[in-house]
């Protein structure tokens, strides 16, 4: 991007496409859910939140946001966007990758993530607003980084705790009631054995 010019300007609520929120996934840090914490919103925006599991020992765990399905359309959306309005739920405090949205940024070099985006040519960057840009991108960076080389050991906890808890439960459960779970179980394995 160093012999490019940067330019970019949100269209927000005027966009005709809403690219930011129909992007195949919206990354969470570890850093958002702190800044979300000390600023009293985690407990909304907690509900909006998934973890994505890798389908490979490749891929890193990572935290994103839900999606929802758009009224008419075969498309998802970011579960915080709000369709009539055009705007996001919660602009007071979105996660760091879409603050930075669309630059980003690799360890190496700065990119646009999406050129899809029709803010992505329009208005003029000064110095300065660029500066600020990348800076930005390099902390959505770092942050991602931390919370990738976090995350497997904090679902391990996570796991393996509830794995206790069920185990607990189940100790505590009577005769009759194992019996009943198990039957439960050997019915939904036939049943997807016959599917």
């Amino acid at each position: 991007m160093a012999n490019k010019k940067y330019s970019f300007k949100c269209l927000e609520q005027d966009c005709e496409t809403q690219a930011c929120h129909l992007r195949e996934q919206v990354n969470v840090t570890i850093d958002d859910l702190t800044r979300w914490t000390q600023g009293g919103y985690l407990q909304n925006i907690l509900p909006g939140l998934r973890f994505n599991l890798p389908e490979s020992e490749n891929e890193p765990i990572t935290i994103e946001t839900r999606r929802k399905n758009l009224e008419g359309q075969d498309a998802t959306a970011c579960i915080f966007y709000h369709e009539e309005s055009g705007a996001c739920e919660i602009g007071y405090s979105k996660p760091i990758s879409c603050q930075t949205y669309p630059l980003n940024y690799n360890g190496e070099k700065f990119y646009v993530s999406d050129r899809d985006c029709p803010g992505v040519g329009e208005g003029d960057v000064t110095k300065e607003a660029l500066k600020k840009a990348k800076e930005k991108a390099e902390q959505d960076f770092q942050e991602r980084q931390r919370t990738q080389a976090s995350l497997p050991a904090l679902y391990s906890l996570m796991m393996g705790q509830l794995m206790q808890q069920s185990a607990q439960a189940m100790q505590n459960l009577s005769d009759e009631d194992r019996e009943r779970i198990q039957e439960i179980m050997s019915k939904q394995e036939q049943d997807e054995e016959e599917a």
